[in-house]
């Protein structure tokens, strides 16, 4: 149930508009009615002022019968209730003027518009996309029409469907929605990898590469199906491409990579990549990957004083517990201190997000090309260091 105060306060503008209507309409009514009118809206603003929104309501909606001048009142009240979580009276009064003969055409496709945001709200789809389709064909609602059927679509991961209708309303808006619709290629094609359809998989990321050229999901999912078939020299090609693509994506593909150099024998060529990419990014991930190849290599002296120059010049979080990790023991009473000291840091960086949302500040520890927070695609981005929690 909403806050009482809350809903009062966006009962006003109704109770404003009630009396506008009153006002407008008073030369109307007998002397006999006039009296019962207003004794209705003064009751209804006791209500509103005692922060009684129910009974102001229900006043309010008594008072205004659904003719051609109030039809406006009637969906800016079923909207309130539907922002508020009260779909049920929301439908209610949308579907009250759906059902009006007396409405206009315009002001019955504006409340079975409003009908259908409601059964999108209350989860009834099906009712949502058949309103939607319908509204489509009409130029005055084809293009929130097709908002709402995309919207459905993702919701049921009917990934056909949302690339058919976001290609219709890149031709209504007029302006590109490739990024996005590479993101459904993505998806379609993660469905075909999953029933072992490499073929199929591969044709849609290079369909989502011609709509896109830079997705970097669809460059790291080629990445991964070359390297599970084995295909190192052209996984390495696909991980490369995403830091051309977008370089905030570094830290996922030097792990991919220092795998596939492994297998190709090709340690130099990963440690000339880490050093190119640690001039032009200043997060820690290849500072640190040079420092663990460095001590793979038998030379962890060189790693510890690389690390820490690199430290030196950019503080973090993850590169001083790789620092910590490298060094070397130490007496008894100060290994005890520098253990805890890794243990406090490994939970730190076990607790802490590694992704977040450009647009809405959404944070993750996986990374969601969707953004579960706000419903943008592409608005993800990896973290370059840990965020510790304040307490």
């Amino acid at each position: 149930m909403p806050d009482a105060g809350l809903l009062s306060l966006l009962l006003l503008p109704v109770a404003a508009a009630t009396g506008w209507f009153l006002a407008r309409h008073t030369s109307r009514l007998s002397k006999s009615q006039y009296p019962a009118f207003s004794s209705d809206y003064l009751s209804g603003l006791n209500h509103l002022v005692n922060e009684d929104a129910d009974k102001a309501i229900q006043v309010f909606t008594r008072l205004l019968e659904v003719d051609q001048d109030t039809v406006e009142i009637h969906l800016a009240l079923g909207n309130l209730f539907r922002r508020q979580g009260e779909v049920d009276r929301a439908l209610r009064i949308h579907q009250n003027l759906v059902a009006r003969p007396n409405l206009s055409e315009q002001h019955r496709s504006q409340a079975r518009y409003e009908l259908a945001r409601d059964y999108l709200r209350a989860g009834v789809l099906d009712r949502a996309e058949d309103l939607f389709l319908e509204l489509s064909q009409q130029t005055a609602f084809r293009e929130k029409s097709l908002i709402g059927l995309v919207g459905i679509y993702e919701q049921e991961r009917d990934w056909n469907k949302a690339l058919v209708t976001t290609r219709q309303l890149e031709a209504v808006r007029g302006h590109s929605r490739r990024p996005v619709i590479a993101q459904y290629l993505c998806e379609l094609a993660d469905e075909s990898r999953i029933q072992r359809d490499f073929p199929g998989a591969i044709k849609l990321l290079e369909q989502a590469r011609s709509e896109y050229p830079e997705c970097v999901r669809a460059s790291l999912m080629l990445g991964e199906i070359a390297e599970a078939q084995g295909a190192y020299e052209e996984a390495v090609r696909h991980y490369r491409r995403v830091v051309k693509q977008d370089l905030e994506f570094v830290c996922e593909v030097i792990e991919p990579l220092a795998r596939c150099y492994e297998e190709l024998s090709k340690t130099t060529a990963l440690q000339e990549f880490l050093q190119n990419v640690s001039a032009v990014y200043d997060g820690p991930a290849p500072r640190i990957a040079m420092a663990r190849l460095l001590s793979k290599q038998g030379k962890t002296d060189e790693a510890i004083t690389y690390l820490a120059d690199a430290l030196n010049t950019r503080p973090n979080w993850i590169g001083l517990d790789q620092l910590l990790q490298l060094a070397p023991p130490a007496s008894s009473a100060l290994q005890s201190s520098l253990e805890g000291l890794r243990n406090a840091l490994k939970r730190v960086t076990d607790a802490s997000p590694r992704y977040q949302c450009s647009h809405c500040g959404f944070h993750a520890r996986s990374l969601y090309w969707l953004c579960p927070g706000c419903r943008q695609w592409n608005s993800v981005t990896p973290l370059k260091d840990v965020i510790p929690k304040i307490v």
